[in-house]
């Protein structure tokens, strides 16, 4: 199961002559709540039920991935910082890969109902979005989608094809699995109780702000090393004790920022920024709020701000909207940054600056792929982007 692309059989499909579509797919089993009542010809049926899971699987409900629409025709809901606001599904894929390793997470949301209108080329965002961040959607066709196909329509048909040619290039990455975030920034929290919230929405919003960063389970913290690391947050509202403070702390000793809550330390403030006072521990720094931690958005900046964008491994311009998920290989010769765009239509060009050098680079899009000469700029590598829809990654080597 953890290797099978699953798709939700439509309710309007009542005959199995569909089943046609599926041959030659990568599309390897039937899921949802009771299978269709003829035959599957060998198909796998998968009952997707949360409190019993399959063998293997995470089962997440996850949102319709998009730029939120307003209230007013034509335009999009706004953040604080007045840049469009998506819904996006990185956060959920990330957290539950961090809470069950190993198991392969399924995506269950279905389109929008009411009047929320998905065109036929929406289709395709969902499953690159899963895909880029190692988990898989339930495919699942609204009514109208399903009727077009059914119908055969040129125009449906050919945005079927496209869905699956997404697959199939997901399926070529697979060997990237493995491969870690390049992030200066360790999120570490018990992800549960009265914390839940903020440290959840903290790792939904970061992406907004292109904050890269690692998840780590508090319960964790002593049996994972935080080489290469600048920063860690412990994003608990009570403060680290006993061996977790003592990790901690030899962080901070060593040369790195260790953001807590208040009273984890109480050696004398040496300045006080981005709302936190900073004091100084051996060669690094622990950084707690002049007050508690309450609004998520709010914190995410103060984070960036502490940590400083000149630790930012890759910097985007024009990518307002756009999400990028940079990992390296285990050995950090080669790397990929994974570009999900949650606007529809066209992106703008893009340009990428990474701090690491790099001599070859080359920008593969769901339509084709092309080298590009990593230019020296100011900032890093600089990697020109043209635009592209649905998804894009820039592969890159040493």
């Amino acid at each position: 199961m953890p290797e099978s692309i699953p798709f939700r059989w439509p309710a309007s499909w009542a005959d199995a002559a569909n089943l046609e579509l599926l041959k030659g797919a990568p599309i390897d089993c039937i899921a949802g709540d009771a299978p269709p009542p003829f035959s599957l010809g060998g198909l796998p049926f998968v009952r997707l039920d949360k409190d019993r899971p399959p063998e293997g699987l995470n089962l997440q409900e996850g949102v319709w991935p998009g730029v939120v629409a307003a209230t007013r025709k034509d335009t999009a809901g706004g953040g604080a910082t007045g840049a469009a606001w998506v819904d996006s599904n990185a956060s959920v894929v990330r957290l539950a890969q961090l809470r069950k390793p190993g198991k392969m997470v399924w995506l269950t949301y279905t389109p929008p109902a009411g009047n929320t209108v998905v065109p036929l080329d929406g289709f395709v965002k969902p499953i690159t979005e899963a895909e880029a961040y190692g988990a898989h959607w339930v495919i699942a066709l609204d009514g109208f989608f399903a009727g077009q196909i059914a119908k055969r329509d040129e125009k449906a048909l050919g945005q079927w094809q496209r869905m699956m040619a997404a697959l199939r290039f997901a399926q070529s990455r697979r060997g990237q699995r493995p491969w870690e975030p390049v992030a200066p920034l360790t999120v570490a929290s018990t992800f549960e109780g009265d914390d839940k919230l903020l440290s959840e929405e903290f790792l939904n919003l970061a992406p907004r702000r292109h904050l890269a960063y690692r998840a780590l389970l508090a319960s964790d913290i002593g049996a994972r090393s935080f080489a290469g690391q600048k920063a860690v947050i412990y994003l608990e509202n009570t403060p680290p004790r006993g061996a977790v403070l003592a990790s901690l702390l030899e962080f901070a000793q060593a040369g790195g920022l260790l953001i807590a809550p208040l009273g984890t330390v109480d050696s004398p403030p040496e300045e006080r920024r981005s709302e936190h006072s900073v004091r100084r521990a051996g060669k690094g720094r622990v950084a707690m709020p002049l007050q508690k931690w309450e609004d998520p958005f709010t914190l995410v900046d103060q984070v960036h701000v502490l940590l400083s964008h000149r630790e930012d491994p890759v910097q985007m311009w024009n990518g307002a909207d756009v999400d990028a998920f940079y990992v390296a290989s285990p050995n950090q010769d080669r790397a990929v940054a994974r570009l999900v765009p949650y606007a529809s239509g066209p992106t703008l060009p893009i340009t990428l600056s990474f701090r690491k050098t790099y001599r070859r680079a080359r920008v593969v899009t769901l339509a084709g792929e092309k080298a590009v000469q990593p230019a020296r700029g100011q900032l890093g590598t600089e990697i020109a982007v043209p635009e592209f829809t649905d998804y894009a990654e820039v592969e890159l080597e040493d």
